[in-house]
């Protein structure tokens, strides 16, 4: 493994990212913020990035052994973990250290194995931060964001779907349900949120997409995330309505999102739970 220098890094920021828009949104949030970016780049990170950080490296899935000496190296104290992985990685994938923090665990679901590896790397002098500390205003609201308002059958899938969504998430399988006049038509597993919505946009034009947090979701990983891309997905499977959990859920591309949204006629929702449950 290799960077360009090797000099300390005072306040530096790590950032371990995977596939997707989002380690480059919160790359450009961290510098905009002064701090020195230490990226460590898994196998489908944008290869962008390496002119965004001031040191990259090139790591494997589960390298933590790498991953720990490269942020000690610039006195890199905190880190970001965001970006697409594939979940098949907790198979077969990693160092020594990280197969034994894995076989230290319960069980190898996502939250199992995150919260066993932040008191880990806290053990090593190293903290996860949220992306929302970087870059708050991803935060989808409790509010409507199109000119498109959900009809009362779609408001009626809106709170079963987040009801579900959200059973499904407590469990680790998934964050992302779609459904039409109350009828289930696709759950999320570890084929992630697309695959479910061409399942389910399969089955039926004018369905409903929901993504949903888990109950006592950890904002510092896997946060549910969607964009301009996954309106575009709804608009060719002739998706009606997105809604998602307001204040856990980001939003790329919000402007890009909001106007395909509304050229398409989906209507694009972030929901409070609390005021669904009532």
């Amino acid at each position: 493994m290799r960077s360009d220098t090797a000099s300390p890094a005072r306040d530096a920021i790590g950032l371990i990212a995977g596939g997707g828009t989002l380690p480059l949104v919160l790359a450009k949030a961290v510098k905009a913020r002064g701090h020195p970016l230490v990226c460590l780049a898994l196998d489908d990170a944008d290869a962008s990035l390496v002119s965004l950080a001031d040191h990259t490296y090139h790591v494997r899935f589960g390298q933590v052994e790498d991953v720990i000496a490269a942020l000690r190296r610039h006195g890199a104290r905190r880190v970001l973990m965001v970006g697409r992985v594939s979940r098949t990685d907790l198979v077969d994938r990693g160092d020594a250290l990280f197969r034994r923090w894995l076989g230290e665990a319960p069980d190898r679901r996502d939250q199992t194995v995150f919260r066993r590896g932040v008191q880990r790397l806290h053990d090593l002098g190293v903290d996860v931060a949220s992306p929302l500390e970087f870059a708050p205003e991803l935060a989808v609201p409790a509010d409507v964001l199109t000119r498109r308002v959900p009809t009362e059958p779609e408001w009626h899938d809106i709170r079963l779907g987040l009801s579900v969504a959200r059973a499904v998430a407590a469990l680790d399988a998934g964050q992302t349900v779609v459904l039409k006049r109350g009828v289930i038509l696709a759950v999320e597993a570890a084929e992630g949120t697309d695959a479910a919505i061409r399942r389910g946009g399969g089955l039926a034009a004018g369905t409903v997409v929901v993504k949903a947090a888990r109950p006592d979701q950890d904002p510092r990983f896997d946060l549910p995330t969607i964009g301009a891309q996954t309106v575009a997905l709804l608009q060719d499977v002739g998706a009606a309505v997105l809604a998602v959990e307001a204040g856990k859920t980001l939003l790329l591309d919000r402007h890009e999102a909001v106007a395909v949204a509304d050229q398409a006629g989906i209507a694009l929702v972030g929901v409070d739970v609390a005021e669904a449950g009532r």
